[in-house]
């Protein structure tokens, strides 16, 4: 099969794509990527060493997350993400739009992220058949709970969803709609369904474990598994500076905070510095925006690794709570700290705790180093804590989620 798949957003939005893409090629598919990494990160190599097609649109963008770091501490990040989408999205709209036609054009399947609805529209157009990947949890209405935020009331979740509905069509509906009547496809009625959900198939790229499939979901709704990069896709070893510290004690604590650190870089920093010296434990402390790495005392300063390889080597996480950090923490069998920076991690870090794998949230705008050192010193004394992530660690191990959505996949290309 030719498989097209399109992906805009920071690295938690759009390295499952490029998973599920390489996974693809390595089954035999012909495979087209379209990217804009809103963060700068580089996928060219790995999608090279697969023989995935990679595009990026535009080629240079003129504007990245980390633009926004200088004036996060007076803005808070909904309106940094609004300011984000008005510069590094909606500029760009109609070159998305015209890839995405290409994109269809070419293949017998396209994938897109769900926030790239420019390839719901072009797939409309085209008539071709589309799969959105989903890393939202929780996203599609179900009696089965509430929308993400709101109280459990059983048979009344349903009213719930119902009122959350014209509060997301406020928000995100107008300039979609506009776009989709521009250019003769199906009216936007509602942001959920029709903007955000695809008629032939979604895949919420989580564990069950995490994001159990309500039983009233629509068929064309799937949780397959989160979507992981083969080990040998990404070779990573440890630098000499970082195998001797981790030789040189007991595992340590892993401290990141993902993309969400080029919000406020300096107040990241000396949150998580202070906390591991609060704590007393030792600590890599990944730091993406100052780039350096090395040992200092306890500490070792890492600006980046991948964490599927460096996680089973720590004892804990105090991270985001993005998606794809709570997965691989969790694989790692490790218990973690959450510490949202938006709603979104904090539905993701709720699921981790009701789970039994961490403790109650620790939100990152109010957190204060001895707040947070306190919490890593609780998790790092909770044997039940541990031996729930162990468990349930071992369980996630076992999921083949881009094995199984490429199964998905080929069934709509039949």
């Amino acid at each position: 099969m030719k498989i097209g798949l399109q992906a805009w957003g920071s690295e938690g939005d759009v390295r499952p794509v490029v998973a599920l893409a390489v996974g693809l090629r390595r089954a035999g598919h012909e495979v087209r990527l379209d990217l804009t990494p809103v963060d700068g990160t580089d996928y060219a190599k790995v999608c090279a060493a697969a023989g995935v097609a990679l595009r990026l649109i535009p080629e240079k963008l003129e504007v990245a997350l980390h633009t926004y770091a200088d004036s996060a501490r007076r803005l808070d990040p909904l309106k940094v993400s609004r300011d984000l989408v008005a510069r590094a999205f909606n500029p760009y709209l109609d070159a998305f739009y015209e890839a995405a036609l290409q994109l269809c054009e070419w293949s017998d399947v396209v994938v897109w992220h769900y926030s790239c609805w420019y390839t719901l529209a072009a797939a409309l157009k085209t008539g071709r058949p589309h799969a959105a990947v989903h890393l939202f949890p929780g996203l599609a209405p179900t009696r089965y709970a509430p929308p993400p935020g709101m109280p459990d009331l059983g048979r009344l979740n349903r009213m719930l969803w119902s009122l959350a509905r014209p509060a997301l069509d406020l928000q995100f509906r107008k300039r979609p709609a506009q776009f989709f009547a521009a250019r003769g496809l199906p009216p936007i009625r509602h942001v959920l369904p029709d903007l955000m959900f695809s008629t032939y198939m979604n895949l919420h790229a989580a564990s069950p474990v995490l994001l159990p499939r309500p039983p009233d979901w629509d068929a064309h709704h799937h949780v397959p598994g989160q979507f992981t990069l083969p080990s040998d896709a990404e070779p990573w070893r440890p630098a000499a500076g970082l195998q001797a510290f981790l030789d040189d004690g007991p595992p340590p604590a892993l401290l990141s905070l993902g993309s969400m650190e080029h919000l406020a870089p300096q107040r990241a920093r000396d949150l998580l510095i202070g906390a591991a010296r609060h704590a007393g434990v030792r600590a890599i402390v990944q730091t993406k925006r100052s780039g350096e790495e090395g040992r200092d005392g306890a500490l070792y300063f890492l600006p980046w690794a991948p964490h599927e390889a460096l996680l089973p080597r720590c004892s804990m996480a105090v991270h985001h709570g993005g998606a794809g950090t709570t997965h691989a923490v969790l694989r790692a069998g490790i218990p973690a700290v959450i510490v949202p920076f938006i709603f979104e991690q904090q539905a993701w870090g709720d699921r981790l705790r009701v789970a039994g794998a961490a403790p109650k949230l620790v939100g990152f705008w109010k957190a204060t180093a001895t707040g947070l050192g306190e919490r890593i010193k609780e998790v790092a004394a909770s044997e039940p804590l541990r031996l729930r992530a162990r468990v349930l660690g071992a369980e996630i191990s076992r999921e083949e989620g881009v094995q199984r959505a490429m199964a998905l996949l080929e069934s709509l290309g039949l």
